[in-house]
């Protein structure tokens, strides 16, 4: 059915217009306020550089050349003893290496260690030919042991094995862990 008498519109709730019309005065001053600061951004910036510049171009007091040279030298100080430091090598680690891969078996009476070329010569005795045969595979199946050569071996006193060994070792054993 078609109505012919129009009726009037509906009229909204007054807190949907107070609503609409504060959104679009929040919109309004958002981009407002976007503007703004991004002028006050570039002049700040614009300022930033005026101040650089103009420090960069005084002429510096004796007094600044004296601090700035004193802390080049420390800086200097500072990178030789850090490069020291990490190129340090810790001997004292090779005990531990020995102390870890040693057979209960073997007696070291003397060793001689190379830290710059990773080397160390081993003498011992042992009670006999299998026991030095476990302990060099002990320091075979060692990551840290790149090569090793039974240098010496000789039957001692007591009927002992007495022998020789040459460890070429990774350089990692002289670094802290």
């Amino acid at each position: 059915m078609i109505e012919i008498i129009p009726k009037p519109a509906q009229k909204l709730p007054l807190w949907l217009n107070i609503l609409f019309y504060f959104s679009i005065g929040l919109l309004l001053a958002t981009i407002l306020t976007y503007f703004i600061l991004g002028r006050s951004l570039k002049k700040s910036d614009i300022s930033l550089k005026n101040l650089e510049e103009t420090i960069s171009h005084q002429e510096k007091t004796s007094e600044e050349i004296s601090l700035e040279r004193e802390v080049s030298d420390y800086q200097k100080k500072i990178k030789d003893f850090s490069l020291l430091f990490f190129q340090h090598r810790y001997c004292s680690k090779f005990f531990d290496f020995i102390e870890k891969n040693c057979h209960p078996k073997i007696w070291f009476s003397q060793f001689s260690l190379n830290s710059k070329q990773a080397e160390a010569n081993l003498s011992g005795e042992a009670e006999n030919f299998t026991v030095i045969g476990q302990q060099f595979l002990i320091f075979k199946s060692s990551p840290l042991v790149k090569n090793i050569n039974l240098a010496q071996i000789s039957i001692g006193r007591a009927g002992r094995v007495n022998f020789s060994l040459d460890l070429s070792l990774d350089p990692s054993v002289f670094k802290p862990h």
